[in-house]
């Protein structure tokens, strides 16, 4: 444009002809001549094409476009399931209405998509809810560590509408035994159950399906005897305050992924950070204290009666190893069980598993990777049969013994060749099947005192302190075994039974 202007220039204004213009800037002098013969109104135009309407995106195109999204919001279609710009274009050709190219109808369909989102803004509506009649139950996801592991799990919580009465407990799982063991912690800290109880539509207590409670929903209705509420689908504010409930907890009492020893202990502390809070915070509006509202409601609670534990029953084939396996986590039976096969009552904490009627063993379920729960005194009868495998047997590996237990352990194998000294190993453990623990540890480092470290010598001494009316003094007398100890009568244990 630049030398469009200067040519012009040296026309109109300097006299040049048409000739010397060409030369001087190398155009040709058709060139020249048709720049010069321009009218002046005609400049400001000059470049731009004259407007035009479009001939591929017709009003008939876009209100189509339109009603097919229309149709998606009417129908509440899950956005995975949503008309694609393809679809539409496949659509919209097949009807003969469009005939450009789906580059043209993608831009079209982002562009209606955003100004329709644009016209219609997030509305809510203020929902009050019967005083002290509904509770609200929910979890989340969350990460904790756990004896040093790191470990993702669910945060269940539980919130009276309105009130900022919070409750929350962490499992590893959300099957219904933990569903079921979160109601009855809920209720037990609340002080009663509520008349009715608002969900999701979460698959453990609805089928969505058929559109009905499961078996386990109507069997925790009829055991605290509430009635089930389920929010519509994709309709998470008909129980806004559980939902902040979740992200309220998260922030306050999991914030930094705390450590903790274990679950047990997890949960302890969410209970006292939310008893906590009812002592001590003000409701946020009304600026009444929580302790008061939170009494207010207990008393128009129904009654509670807690004892319930939930769970579910299974059967398992015990192994060659002595154990019963369930979700890759192995737990330990006695070896005269091995080949049979046991019911098992499953439940958030625990794994029990009995013979007939009669318990055999309860173990902590397991949840970590490569976790399982072997109990040592299942394996001391097949252990003393094969000394030599003690040091290398995993249960011995993951048993945590106390300091004189292994002190004695590094004496007889000291003392003795490894059949030997694993054999009186062994049997000295067995004599916790016929003792207290204080007296089995007593005996133990009684005889660790006085060299007596056979199993002999230490079954003589638990002997004499089961026998013995003074024995509860003795203990008084020696609660460390680095005391000086006055026990002249142990001292020639070891020449008897060596």
């Amino acid at each position: 444009m630049d030398e469009f202007r200067k040519i012009r220039k040296e026309f109109h204004v300097n006299g040049k002809s048409i000739y010397q213009i060409a030369k001087e800037y190398r155009r040709s002098w058709s060139t020249v001549k048709t720049i010069v013969a321009i009218p002046e109104h005609k400049i400001q135009n000059r470049g731009e094409r004259p407007s035009r309407k479009a001939l591929v995106i017709t009003p008939e195109v876009e209100k189509r476009i339109n009603e097919l999204i229309e149709h998606e919001e009417i129908k509440k279609v899950p956005r995975k399931q949503r008309f694609t710009a393809t679809y539409i274009f496949k659509k919209l050709t097949d009807e003969g209405i469009y005939k450009g190219s789906s580059k043209r109808i993608r831009t079209v369909v982002k562009h209606i998509r955003a100004d329709r989102s644009k016209r219609s803004p997030k509305v809510f509506l203020q929902l009050t809810f019967e005083f002290a009649q509904y509770l609200q139950v929910d979890h989340g996801e969350a990460e904790v560590d756990i004896n040093g592991v790191r470990m993702s799990g669910y945060l269940f919580t539980s919130s009276v509408p309105g009130q900022q009465i919070r409750f929350c407990q962490f499992y590893f799982s959300k099957a219904s035994e933990c569903w079921g063991h979160f109601h009855e912690k809920a209720f037990i800290f609340l002080g009663g159950t509520h008349s009715k109880v608002m969900y999701d539509n979460d698959s453990v207590l609805k089928n969505n399906q058929k559109n009905k409670p499961t078996d386990f929903c109507l069997e925790l209705q009829t055991h605290y005897k509430f009635e089930a509420v389920f929010c519509n689908k994709a309709a998470g504010w008909e129980k806004g305050s559980v939902e902040n409930t979740v992200g309220f907890c998260r922030r306050n009492f999991l914030a930094g992924v705390p450590s903790f020893k274990k679950l047990e202990e997890l949960n302890q502390y969410l209970w006292d950070q939310c008893q906590n809070k009812i002592l001590n915070d003000n409701h946020t509006v009304i600026k009444k204290p929580l302790y008061e509202i939170h009494n207010e409601i207990k008393i128009q609670l129904r009654p509670f009666h807690p004892g319930r534990q939930w769970g579910f029953w299974e059967d398992f084939r015990v192994n060659s190893f002595q154990q019963i396996t369930f979700k890759g986590h192995a737990y330990s039976v006695p070896e005269m069980y091995v080949g049979a096969t046991l019911k098992t009552f499953i439940s958030a904490n625990d794994v029990t598993i009995y013979d007939s009627n009669e318990i055999i063993y309860t173990h902590a379920r397991k949840y970590f990777e490569l976790e399982d729960s072997l109990i040592l005194d299942h394996y001391l009868d097949q252990l003393i049969k094969k000394p030599r495998a003690i040091r290398h047997a995993k249960v011995i590996l993951e048993h945590t013994f106390p300091t004189f237990i292994l002190e004695l352990q590094r004496r007889l194998y000291h003392k003795y060749d490894e059949k030997t000294a694993g054999i009186n190993f062994i049997q000295t453990l067995m004599l916790q099947r016929v003792s207290s623990a204080e007296d089995f540890n007593t005996a133990v480092q009684l005889a660790l005192v006085y060299e007596a470290i056979s199993h002999t010598a230490v079954k003589s001494i638990l002997e004499q302190l089961q026998i013995s009316t003074t024995h509860e003094l003795v203990r008084d007398d020696f609660p460390k075994i680095d005391h000086h100890f006055n026990l002249d009568k142990y001292q020639n244990l070891e020449q008897h039974y060596d």
